[in-house]
């Protein structure tokens, strides 16, 4: 068993293809028993060591969560539908426990890092060349086309806003590893390619046009470079007070509707509209959530929209807590408040040793992420029952690695 839970990670990349393209090779009908095989490690590890996973703080938030995703997936209106979303979420618990419990990962966290800055790279330089629905790419129109023959043939598409929040929240970790710990003689190269790659990451957010994926850039980068050179912190509080008191004079009304108009939704007004009818429902199914998935279905139905038209879909609620809260209720909202809040506190015991190696650059890549993620969940969801939702659950992943091996007082995590 110990030898065969060698292969869990190569597992659950494999059952990954048949969750994220659902009804591709197999029946959608089989779904659940695709999204259970993700787990097939998990009664491995427990007949091997009488534990499901190994020790961290996050666990029993990360129990509740997972006792209580029955009750989501039974309040859904559309099974089929509440069953890919859920596939997204667990997709990400399972990696998450393929990762803190395969034994090169305990020993070098780096590892998964390196494996999130080769997905950013990949995500950057192929996300724009898919086709998008609705909307064009602005300035690679011609490449686009170039490459459409091919592109048509995976039949999959990506919404540039979903793009841009997933490789906004790995860009603090391209950036912390490009100036943090130092790299072992005959390979600073990396340093000049993580900042190309970084550069490039810029690149493509502001051709996706998401204001909130930016506000994600500058929260996550401020983080950064706050960590790796601490006296910039007045220059940066500085400059955060100038940009709120220039928000201040021009009006909230007039840089509210520049920052959140795009996409179907038009303006502020617009978004507060979402974000009531989001509270409404958190409301009124507080204990069980509408369902995964199933926020497209039963708002418009209980509580229609006045200045959003009934042809537009507006899948969620445009904001990260309150989506998460709508889908699990106020139990499973609690539960993945927790999960965030602990990674957090791992995250700040290993930065308050303020040094400048490995374990604190992962670390401060983690924070900015998440940070990231944060701030643009303030405007939209895009790592919340879509298919890259997988990504933040890696993060909480490298988190715990780094966490627990300080807490662990083992030997320190190496250099690149």
């Amino acid at each position: 068993m110990t030898r065969l839970l060698r292969f869990e990670p190569l597992w659950v990349a494999s059952v990954a293809v048949f969750v994220l393209f659902p009804g591709r090779w197999l029946p959608v009908a089989w779904q659940p028993v695709v999204v259970a095989a993700l787990f097939a490690g998990w009664p491995l590890r427990w007949l091997a060591t009488r534990r499901l996973l190994p020790p961290a703080p996050l666990h029993i938030a990360l129990g509740v969560l997972l006792l209580w995703l029955p009750v989501n997936i039974w309040a859904a209106v559309d099974t089929v539908v509440a069953w890919q979303a859920a596939g997204y979420l667990l997709l990400g618990v399972a990696s998450y426990g393929a990762a803190i419990a395969w034994a090169p990962l305990q020993q070098r966290p780096q590892m998964l890092a390196w494996l999130l800055v080769t997905l950013a790279g990949l995500l950057a330089v192929t996300g724009p060349l898919l086709p998008t629905p609705e909307v064009t790419w602005p300035l690679i129109g011609p490449l686009q086309q170039a490459v459409a023959p091919v592109a048509s043939r995976l039949g999959e598409s990506i919404n540039p806003n979903i793009l841009a929040g997933a490789i906004v929240v790995l860009l603090p970790l391209v950036v912390a590893l490009a100036v943090g710990a130092p790299s072992a003689p005959g390979r600073r190269w990396l340093r000049g390619l993580l900042g190309l790659l970084a550069g490039l990451i810029v690149v493509v957010v502001v051709l996706a046009a998401s204001r909130g994926a930016l506000l994600g850039v500058g929260a996550g980068s401020l983080i950064v470079i706050v960590w790796r050179w601490p006296r910039l912190g007045w220059v940066t509080l500085f400059i955060v007070v100038s940009a709120v008191g220039v928000g201040v004079w021009l009006g909230p009304p007039t840089w509210l509707d520049q920052l959140v108009s795009g996409g179907a939704v038009g303006g502020m007004d617009e978004r507060i509209e979402i974000w009531s009818r989001a509270l409404y429902a958190l409301q009124d199914f507080s204990f069980t959530g509408v369902g995964l998935g199933a926020f497209n279905q039963v708002i418009p139905l209980l509580y229609p929209y006045f200045l959003i038209s009934p042809t537009v879909d507006i899948p969620h609620a445009h904001n990260l807590v309150l989506q998460v809260g709508v889908d699990l209720g106020i139990p499973g909202l609690i539960a993945w408040l927790a999960i965030l809040i602990t990674v957090f506190v791992l995250l700040v015991n290993v930065l308050r040793r303020q040094a400048h190696d490995m374990a604190s650059t992962l670390a401060t890549g983690v924070t900015g992420g998440l940070a990231a993620m944060l701030m643009h969940g303030l405007l939209d969801a895009p790592l919340w029952g879509t298919k890259l939702a997988f990504i933040p659950w890696l993060l909480f992943a490298l988190a715990v690695l780094v966490g627990t091996q300080r807490s662990n007082a083992t030997q320190p995590i190496q250099g690149v």
